[in-house]
């Protein structure tokens, strides 16, 4: 252990802690002492978990009302961490928009596009979908993208262009499921698709400001078997 050593006394050396003791002028260790300190992993950064934690600051509060300071309390990451993975706010937001619509919206329109479900009951299994989802209690209320596109301010620029987009998106997917069933003789050919698509992805509009003012399930179940009803007529 070297020369430099006179007393006893606790010391470490290449991560191990040891005592020496001096008896009768010889030094002893006690190796019942001797431990080797772990040096700790270090953390590991969980995308998917950020994500899904900055998902939910920005469905409560809308993209413009979410500060940095915000995001990195919520997510447990560092300020550098989430820069270097997602360069900015704006980066973060689109990676949680993607997210958004593979977890919740992707698998909302999956029930449009059974092809052993009738037309009626395809709506019907979608409209469920979307009613539970925006009142689910393990997410803010409403739609992501609506709470998203009715808090930005007019002067948003790319990301207000982004999510109107995406959003535009729900509506064509809405069209493109009618027109496959009109092709399929369930709608009739005099039927304007293109209207009937804005009208339900209105009716899907009110219902996520309902829920966000705090109506339940069963209303928004309400407002869809409404609408349903309706369908004869709505189809003539």
């Amino acid at each position: 252990m070297g020369s430099g050593l006179v007393n006893g006394g606790d010391y470490f050396y290449n991560n191990l802690s040891f005592t020496v003791t001096r008896y009768n002028g010889i030094m002893a260790t006690d190796s019942t002492q001797c431990v080797k300190k772990s040096r700790g992993r270090p953390k590991v950064f969980d995308r998917d978990a950020a994500l899904d934690k900055a998902m939910k600051l920005f469905w409560q509060h809308g993209y413009e009302a979410t500060s940095l300071a915000d995001l990195v309390e919520a997510t447990g990451a560092k300020a550098p961490t989430l820069y270097a993975e997602f360069t900015n706010k704006e980066g973060l937001f689109r990676a949680v928009l993607d997210r958004y619509i593979d977890r919740f919206a992707a698998k909302h329109e999956a029930q449009l596009f059974c092809e052993e479900k009738s037309v009626e009951t395809a709506l019907a299994d979608y409209f469920a979908a979307v009613a539970n989802c925006f009142t689910s209690k393990d997410t803010p209320a409403g739609c992501f993208m609506i709470n998203n596109c009715t808090t930005l301010s007019p002067d948003s620029g790319d990301i207000g262009n982004t999510l109107k987009s995406r959003h535009a998106m729900q509506e064509r997917t809405l069209q493109q499921f009618l027109c496959q069933r009109q092709a399929r003789g369930e709608i009739p050919t005099h039927c304007d698709v293109t209207h009937l698509a804005e009208f339900l992805n209105c009716i899907i509009q009110g219902m996520s400001i309902s829920a966000r003012e705090g109506a339940s399930l069963e209303k928004l179940m309400q407002i869809a078997r409404t609408t349903l009803r309706l369908w004869p007529e709505l189809v003539k």
